[in-house]
């Protein structure tokens, strides 16, 4: 079998799954990220062990499994990431709330930034990859996570620094910074009917699951946190489900937050905001 043949055959078996467009685009991704192989290029021979690798690979996407975990790269941002079920897979919104932050920091600015929750380490490696005089932090209660974060920044090249911590018990004690930025878990158990069957089924729940009686646990928490590792003026930004951004908000207001906005993503969904500490704020005096 050639790529070439491979690649038709792939999208032929994905096609009744996950449609026309998506099945090519998926397709694209493991010819690309896996066997090297792009649209256009000379077709070759795979080898027998490529060969079992493509029934391995299109087996796993047939069950549901997202491409990302297969071919262990995700893009974002113009960044190839690598991910693991250990970390949930960036998304589309998560490149808008960084192009927010970047928004509002132009370039020739020194910024201290802390992520809270990184993950695969994807919001402070965009960011010290556009802003590299930045110092940019990454925080995550998984160890795995953090691995994954570290890996990541040593085959960039940048040099952010990511450490152990929970989110609801951190101190903050490292220093004050001019952003504090998150998506943190923010989906009630009741949600889980809304959601794709391969979130849920392969995608860590430590990342994604609040508490149905407490669903905005970590947005207290970041309030708090803003108040203590803020600089005076400083912003936070963080992720927000669709349903209770106004919630948020209040919540932030409620905290003494100036400036408190929300912004729509491409999906015209409420999935954004941000809010400043006051210059005056005496916890951050």
């Amino acid at each position: 079998m050639r790529t070439d043949d491979l690649t038709k055959h792939i999208a032929r078996e994905l096609r009744p799954l996950l449609g026309r467009g998506e099945s090519a685009s998926v397709t694209r991704l493991v010819m690309e990220d896996i066997f090297g192989y792009r649209s256009g290029n000379r077709p070759r021979k795979l080898t027998q062990e490529e060969q079992i690798l493509a029934w391995t690979t299109i087996n796993r996407l047939k069950a549901g499994e997202p491409v990302q975990y297969v071919t262990g790269i995700a893009d974002f941002f113009g960044l190839q990431l690598k991910v693991t079920p250990d970390v949930l897979i960036p998304r589309p919104e998560t490149e808008e709330l960084v192009e927010w932050i970047l928004e509002d920091h132009p370039p020739g600015t020194v910024h201290s930034v802390i992520d809270l929750g990184t993950g695969s380490g994807c919001i402070p490696l965009a960011l010290q990859v556009r802003r590299p005089s930045w110092n940019c932090r990454g925080v995550d209660l998984s160890e795995a996570a953090l691995e994954i974060a570290r890996e990541n920044a040593r085959k960039l090249g940048v040099s952010v620094t990511f450490h152990h911590g929970d989110v609801l018990e951190e101190s903050m004690s490292q220093g004050r910074y001019d952003v504090v930025v998150s998506n943190p878990p923010y989906i009630p158990p009741s949600e889980r009917s809304r959601m794709d069957a391969s979130t849920l089924e392969h995608e860590p729940e430590l990342a994604l699951f609040v508490p149905e009686e407490n669903p905005l646990l970590f947005y207290r928490r970041l309030a708090e946190l803003g108040h203590v590792g803020l600089k005076p003026g400083g912003r936070l930004y963080c992720e927000t489900n669709e349903f209770n951004s106004e919630e948020v908000m209040k919540l932030f207001r409620e905290a003494g937050y100036a400036d408190v906005v929300r912004r729509k993503d491409l999906q015209k969904k409420w999935r954004m905001v941000r809010v400043t500490l006051p210059e005056s704020d005496l916890d951050s005096a």
